[in-house]
């Protein structure tokens, strides 16, 4: 019998905490649930399941905390990628808005993607892998959970994320750029800057200034931490947002202006070709 999300240790100790937004558990028992907060603290004692996450959008103000501190310098930020394995518990402190990515997932899954039968994912903490990232945002986010048709894309997409996980680089507790990249304050200030931002223009330049570089290092530096330029990177955080908004009832000429389109034929035509659908599939 195939679980629900709620069978999941983790996804019962958000219900009371957190808004889920879509959720899915595929036939061979991984889950997967976009959720949504403003504000909270959430505790994860002991689940049963390993937990991968991706930040979608927001937590540059989430703080793991324990229960004798709060580390000053463990944040998170758009993009940010998080593993929990089975049996160890977390805490995190959220004081703004939070939209991300859960897969739950278990032993048994980890090692039929691995092809070992002793693979436990690393405990990572807002971790970087731009690779990882653009998997679940070209894939795993558009695919609809619930299709017969899509579950073996769905299925190939679940298991190299996976058994891409246990490469996933740790980011340090200090944010040193990782070979030549931007820094984890400077991927928060960036991102901060794009969420907060994108109903207007925005330049390399004006990335670059949040970030400390000149524009040509920051572009430099901005490839080596996303696997794209800044240009791509923006248009695909309008494109997203846009999906978003369309989801929630808006109309489609008022998104085009809230996420920075030229006119509502730009937004179209963007969003063709970052999904291969337009926005009218998504209402």
């Amino acid at each position: 019998m195939v679980p629900g999300i709620y069978d999941f240790d983790v996804a019962r100790a958000l219900r009371p905490r957190a808004s889920l937004l879509r959720s899915g558990v595929t036939a061979s028992g991984i889950g997967l649930a976009v959720w949504e907060q403003r504000r909270g603290e959430v505790h994860y004692r002991a689940a049963d399941h390993h937990t991968f996450s991706l930040y979608l959008r927001g937590g540059s103000q989430v703080r793991e905390v324990s229960s004798t501190a709060v580390r000053p310098n463990s944040a998170g930020s758009p993009g940010a990628i998080c593993t929990l394995p089975a049996g160890d518990c977390f805490a995190w402190n959220n004081e703004g808005y939070l939209r991300w990515l859960h897969v739950y997932f278990r032993d048994r899954h980890m090692s039929f993607a691995s092809g070992s039968t002793s693979t436990t994912p690393a405990r990572v903490l807002f971790g970087c892998d731009p690779a990882l990232r653009e998997l679940c945002q070209r894939f795993l986010l558009v695919l609809d959970w619930a299709d017969p048709d899509q579950n073996s894309v769905l299925d190939h997409a679940l298991m190299t994320l996976l058994a891409r996980s246990l490469a996933i680089e740790n980011v340090t507790s200090d944010f040193r750029a990782p070979n030549g990249g931007l820094t984890g304050a400077q991927r928060r200030a960036v991102e901060d800057t794009a969420e907060t931002s994108l109903a207007d223009r925005i330049t390399v330049r004006d990335l670059a200034e949040v970030s400390g570089l000149s524009p040509r290092q920051f572009s430099r530096a901005f490839t080596v931490s996303y696997g794209t330029s800044p240009y791509e990177w923006v248009l695909r955080q309008r494109v997203e947002r846009a999906r978003d908004l369309l989801a929630d009832g808006e109309k489609a000429r008022d998104v085009a202006v809230l996420c920075g389109f030229s006119s509502q034929t730009h937004m179209i035509r963007r969003f063709r070709a970052v999904f291969g659908y337009t926005p009218n599939a998504v209402r």
